[in-house]
Formats: C-alpha cells, sequence, structure tokens
C-alpha cells in the first residue's frame, strides 16, 4: 500500500520552550540547513515527508498559527527556497486535548488509505552513508531516498501492515522522555512489535521491553516517524471515547496499544539507520543545530 499524505500536528503549547515559545511556535523556529538555508523546523519535517514520496501533507495546527505557517509556506513558493508537496492542507485543533485527537481530526483528510505521521518537533538525519535503497512509488526524482522517514515508508510498503514505527535505540537515561518498544527481529531493522508502554521506568523496561541482540540497558524508542493504516482511527475513536467520559486527553499511545492488541501480527517497527532529534527542548534543539553544522562541513569539504 503506497503512502501518499503526511500528517504533521504542531498546535501542542510547549511549554518546554518558553517563552521563545509565547511568541513563536516551535515548528517555526529557525534551523541552518546543509544548504545554508534558514528554514523552519515545520519546513524540514516538510522536506523529509517529500523525500519518503509523500503528496499531501496535512498540518494540525491552532487557529493563531495558522496566519504565521500560512505566509511561511507562501514565502517558499513564490521565492523557490525548496520543494513542497503539490497539497498543503491546514487542520484546526481549537484547543488542545492530546496528540491522538490532534491525529483523529484529520480522519476526513487522510480518509481510507495509508498515512504517514511525523512529530512535529523532530528532525531526522540519516547516518553518512546510508545506501540509496529503492525508493517507493512516487518518490520525487533526485529524492533523498536514504532519508530516514523513506526507510520506514519502504519498510510499511514491503509488509502487510497495519503499523509500522520508526525506532532508534536509546539507553536507559532517555527511557522517561519515549514510548519504547521491543520486537522480534524479522530481518535486518525490521521487527514484529510484541509490546510497547509510553515512558516507562527502567525495572518494566527491563522485564518487559528487551528486545534480543540489543546491548545491556539499550532499547527500541519511538522515533518521531509513524505510518499508520486507517484502522487507527477506529481505535483513536474507542480511546477518545473513554477519555471524555474520565477527562483525560486522548493519547495516540492508549489507541497504538490497543491496536497492537488487535493486530499483533501486522504492527512492526522499523530501526532507523539515522538519528531522531527532538527540537521541542532546548537540549534537542541545540543538539540539532549541531548535527546540521556537521552536515555543512561535511558539504563543504566534499
Amino acid at each position: 500500500m503506497t503512502v501518499r499524505k503526511a500528517l504533521i500536528p504542531i498546535a501542542g503549547k510547549a511549554t518546554r520552550m518558553m517563552p521563545i515559545s509565547s511568541v513563536i511556535p516551535k515548528a517555526m523556529l529557525p534551523l541552518v540547513n546543509a544548504a545554508n538555508q534558514i528554514q523552519c523546523v515545520l519546513h524540514a519535517i516538510c522536506r523529509q515527508a517529500i523525500a519518503a514520496g509523500i503528496e499531501h501533507i496535512g498540518i494540525v495546527l491552532s487557529p493563531g498559527q495558522i496566519d504565521m505557517v500560512g505566509r511561511y509556506f507562501d514565502a517558499v513558493r513564490k521565492g523557490g527556497f525548496g520543494k513542497l508537496p503539490a497539497h498543503i492542507e491546514y487542520i484546526t485543533q481549537d484547543k488542545p486535548q492530546g496528540f491522538g485527537d490532534a491525529v483523529l481530526l484529520a480522519r476526513d483528510f487522510i480518509g481510507a488509505e495509508a498515512f504517514m505521521l511525523l512529530l512535529g518537533d523532530h528532525i531526522h538525519l540519516q547516518d553518512a552513508g546510508q545506501p540509496p535503497a529503492q525508493a517507493p512509488p512516487g518518490t520525487p526524482c533526485g529524492a533523498a531516498r536514504g532519508a530516514c522517514a523513506a526507510q520506514v515508508a519502504r519498510a510499511f510498503d514491503c509488509c502487510d501492515a497495519v503499523a509500522m514505527i520508526g525506532v532508534q535505540a536509546v539507553t536507559k537515561n532517555e527511557l522517561s522522555k519515549v514510548g519504547v518498544a521491543c520486537g522480534v527481529l524479522i530481518k535486518q531493522n525490521l521487527y514484529r512489535c510484541t509490546r510497547f508502554i509510553e515512558k516507562p521506568d527502567l525495572a518494566t523496561a527491563r522485564m518487559e521491553l528487551r528486545t534480543d541482540g540489543m546491548h545491556e540497558d539499550t532499547f527500541l524508542a519511538h522515533a518521531g516517524i509513524y505510518v499508520f493504516s486507517p484502522e487507527i482511527f477506529d481505535c483513536l475513536c474507542e480511546i477518545s471515547t473513554i477519555a471524555q467520559k474520565t477527562g483525560r486527553e486522548t493519547e495516540l499511545a492508549d489507541a497504538q496499544v490497543e491496536l497492537l492488541r488487535k493486530h499483533p501480527q501486522q504492527y512492526f517497527l522499523c530501526k532507523i539507520e539515522g538519528r531522531a532529534y527532538d527540537v521541542g527542548t532546548p537540549e534537542g534543539y541545540a543538539r540539532a543545530q549541531a548535527a546540521l553544522g556537521g552536515e555543512r562541513d561535511k558539504e563543504s569539504d566534499e
């Protein structure tokens, strides 16, 4: 099943990036790319989607973000500052009610097809020397075929999957920040998922989330790239109903647990050959800038 659509939610409050996020959404913070162009975080994420063959992007944002994001992408198109997909649609989330709620709002935009979900505060850099493996159908000519999002899209396209989750290795010190999964190795970098827990403690991770072949106290954690079949929306509806009754937010992690329960043989993990940077924290933002600086240095040396 070819993945043509991507969803990028950016409507979160970004409290970890205060005070700058009180005036600039974290998705609009600047990054200097390998070509020495200043682009915003959201633009970098869109470029990842394009490299994976995405043709239509839905951006879930708050009402106050629409004008700024729209003006930015108008400037990109008019100035020729990089290719954008043929269609970008803005989906308004009036009030943040959880990551899952943001995804559920895009059900009409996605329709009855598989889609890529990209976190609005994660950028990805592929490993040096990542081979240009065959791209998925629809990948634009000249796209970075080894890009992390493309790796996950290709893996989904090759499996009878309801979910393909991009993961990366993390140490025990990072467990409190991430969703952690474990699985059975099928072939290089591809696992059938057997368990998923959001932000586990170390004792739980050691007992329930060990994956054979991983170093001690190293685990597979979500890397901000997901590909889902539309069945995730049914799970989100179930979770949303429960959340409304209990006064909780609708969380994607709860829907993932339900999807895994229903389809244990079709829920997969793809270990990316690259690294995700969480630019929604000051430390992650600084690391991303430093990593991009390294990319620029490599290009100048060449």
